[in-house]
């Protein structure tokens, strides 16, 4: 099974605050990794391979 990050280890990984995450789930959902939606919970969590994907998709420039 992934390891599943929760809102903290996520801000803390993204540097940013939980609340801030909280914002942009609502307000600009691309502003954030796509999490996952466990059923019958309002759990928020992230799997860690899904995270490192979405930063690896918005990475501008690179080695040439």
């Amino acid at each position: 099974m992934p390891y599943l990050l929760d809102i903290h280890e996520l801000a803390e990984l993204l540097g940013r605050s939980p609340e801030t995450i909280k914002k942009d789930i609502r307000r600009n959902h691309l502003a954030v990794p796509p999490r996952l939606h466990i059923p019958g919970t309002r759990l928020l969590r992230w799997r860690r391979a899904d995270v490192e994907a979405w930063l690896a998709e918005h990475v501008v420039g690179g080695a040439e």
